[in-house]
């Protein structure tokens, strides 16, 4: 049998492809923040609780949080997802707010 040192360079290259694939799809917590984002709908069901900002369908873990978002207003929203989990919220606060922590006077 003959060494194909070819053959063993595109396997690993391969795999490495696929590690980092793997890692960045299912490994790796994406963040985005937005800013002035306008909540359209608020909708509820037995997944939970969840708004729609900017077309994109955001799970609120915090039923309290969720209460006080009122549709139509805008909000400075960040949230996370990994893998094929539902983006969930993880900070808001109200647009043009100066009494946020380290803000104001």
């Amino acid at each position: 049998m003959e060494n194909r040192p070819f053959n063993w360079v595109a396997t690993i290259i391969a795999a490495i492809a696929v590690i980092i694939w793997l890692y960045s799809s299912y490994g790796m917590i994406h963040s985005k923040h937005m800013e002035e984002a306008e909540i359209t709908t608020k909708t509820h069901n037995d997944d939970g609780y969840f708004i729609t900002v900017e077309d994109q369908k955001v799970h609120v873990k915090d039923t309290s949080t969720w209460m006080l978002l009122k549709e139509g207003e805008k909000y400075n929203i960040t949230y996370e997802w990994y893998g094929m989990k539902k983006p969930y919220v993880t900070n808001v606060n109200q647009s043009h707010d100066e009494d946020q922590i380290g803000g104001g006077h």
